[in-house]
């Protein structure tokens, strides 16, 4: 039943496109800050794009459930296709990271590596995101797997305050053994992108990022 509902989330997280929070890969010379915290877990990363279709990435990862598991990593990201459209873009990326992680609860430490499939679509009206990553670490492989819906309930222009309603739908067994719902409102003004929400069972929800 466990490998059956991952295999499904599998299928969903790649057909249904992804891209999990912001575009990992911008214009050239661009640089991203970009953080994201929630009552279990924290993630903080920074970016630099060589192209516009690879960049490099210093991440730190943390998850409390997972016996206060946190990682240091450098990383590539690569745009693998781009659809342009009259009024919408898709995009599919990958993703590859190394580096050091430590369990402070087991007192293990050691190599760790994680790669991502990633992408997403989206028009002035919808939006869809989702990916499939894996973690690798201790000679074991964890999958994760997460998916968005959404759309803005008005048009803004480009200089405008740009307002999405999202649902998002993850799954990290580690790190929690239910599905996890969390409704969400993502703006989006300029340079700098924030999403607010929280999970059905009540866990808060924050999204920083910003471009320069």
């Amino acid at each position: 039943m466990k490998m059956k509902m991952k295999m499904i989330f599998l299928v969903w997280a790649i057909l249904g496109t992804v891209n999990l929070f912001a575009h990992p890969v911008i214009y050239k010379d661009g640089v991203v800050l970009w953080t994201q915290l929630s009552s279990e877990s924290n993630v903080i990363r920074g970016s630099y794009t060589f192209d516009p279709s690879f960049s490099v990435e210093l991440n730190s990862t943390y998850y409390r459930n997972l016996d206060k598991y946190r990682d240091y990593t450098l990383g590539v990201n690569y745009l693998v296709k781009r659809w342009l459209g009259a009024d919408s873009q898709g995009n599919i990326y990958v993703q590859a990271h190394a580096g050091f992680y430590e369990q402070k609860e087991v007192d293990e430490n050691g190599f760790v590596a994680h790669g991502m499939l990633m992408g997403d679509w989206e028009s002035r009206k919808y939006y869809t995101a989702g990916g499939a990553m894996l973690y690798y670490f201790n000679d074991q492989y964890l999958p994760k797997f997460n998916a968005r819906i959404g759309f803005a309930p008005y048009d803004a222009g480009m200089d405008a305050l740009q307002s999405w309603l999202i649902l998002q739908v993850s799954y990290f067994e580690e790190n929690s053994k239910n599905i996890e719902v969390t409704p969400m409102l993502r703006f989006f003004y300029k340079n700098v992108l924030w999403e607010v929400g929280a999970s059905l069972k009540g866990d808060f929800f924050l999204t920083l990022m910003t471009h320069m």
